[in-house]
């Protein structure tokens, strides 16, 4: 087994892919829940307004990590690229804060929990979605 294609050289292979974006996932998860519960238990916020915060600060860490790492190769210039990024990222929040207070507030689970289930619908949302629309070799360039 070669670890460098694995690890160090472009890749559009989806096991990959997959692989070094679960690593990515987990880097912003980290950032994520760390800064979730600090906002929410130490500066007293709003666990919603925690939850957007702290999703807005991993993603800018996913997105320089995804473009280094995981998804090298875009089919579009860096501005389109950006946007469509942002446009993945703000259904990922839509999606992280509905999963959140569903739980939180309908189900009354802890919101470090809802977090935790709100974490793995992102991530396959996020993936596949970058996947599709970020890294599609055939797409055109202008």
């Amino acid at each position: 087994m070669d670890l460098s294609k694995i690890l160090v050289r472009n890749s559009d292979a989806l096991v990959i892919q997959f692989f070094r974006y679960g690593f990515v996932a987990v880097a912003a998860a980290i950032v994520d829940t760390g800064l979730l519960f600090i906002f929410t238990h130490y500066l007293h916020w709003f666990y919603l307004l925690s939850a957007t915060a702290s999703f807005l600060i991993s993603l800018i860490l996913n997105y320089l990590l995804s473009t280094v790492w995981v998804f090298s190769r875009s089919a579009y210039r860096r501005h389109v690229e950006i946007i469509m990024f942002l446009i993945i990222g703000i259904v990922g929040l839509g999606l992280n804060l509905v999963i959140i207070w569903f739980f939180t507030s309908a189900v009354g689970l802890f919101y470090l929990k809802s977090k935790l289930l709100a974490l793995l619908g992102v991530f396959f949302w996020s993936f596949f979605a970058r996947r599709r629309l970020l890294s599609t070799p055939d797409l055109q360039t202008n």
